[in-house]
C-alpha cells in the first residue's frame, strides 16, 4: 500500500480507501490538501481578473513559526561565521606549515653544502 495525500493507494495506483493520516511527504491530511487545492483552483481562475480580490492559497504563518524561523536564521548565521573562521584558521595553519617545511628544506640544503 502507498499513502498519498491522506489516501491509501494499492500498487496499481487506484485510490481505494480513505485514511486520515498525514502524508509523510507533504505533511498534510487529505482534507487540508483538498482545501489548499480548491483555493489554488480559485486563484487560477481569478488571477487574470484585476477587479477581483486575490485569493490566498495558503494560511498565514503563525507568529510562533515566524519566531522559530528567525531563530533558525540567527543560528545559521552564527554557524556560518564559525565555519568561515575555521576555514581561515585552517588556511593559515596550512600556510605556516608550508613555510615551516620550506625553511626546514632550505636549512637541510645549506647543511649539506657546508658538509661538502
Amino acid at each position: 500500500m502507498i499513502k498519498d495525500f491522506g489516501y491509501v493507494r494499492n500498487q496499481s495506483g487506484n485510490h481505494n480507501k480513505y485514511s486520515a493520516e498525514v502524508d509523510k511527504y507533504t505533511g498534510l491530511t487529505k482534507e487540508r490538501f483538498d482545501l489548499v487545492m480548491e483555493r489554488y483552483r480559485i486563484f487560477q481562475s481569478t488571477c487574470d481578473d484585476v477587479t477581483k480580490t486575490p485569493t490566498v492559497v495558503f494560511d498565514r504563518i503563525t507568529q510562533k513559526s515566524l519566531d522559530e524561523l528567525a531563530l533558525i536564521r540567527e543560528v545559521s548565521q552564527d554557524l556560518q561565521r564559525k565555519k568561515e573562521e575555521d576555514v581561515r584558521k585552517a588556511a593559515q595553519a596550512l600556510e605556516e606549515e608550508i613555510k615551516k617545511n620550506e625553511t626546514a628544506a632550505k636549512q637541510e640544503v645549506e647543511e649539506e653544502k657546508k658538509e661538502e
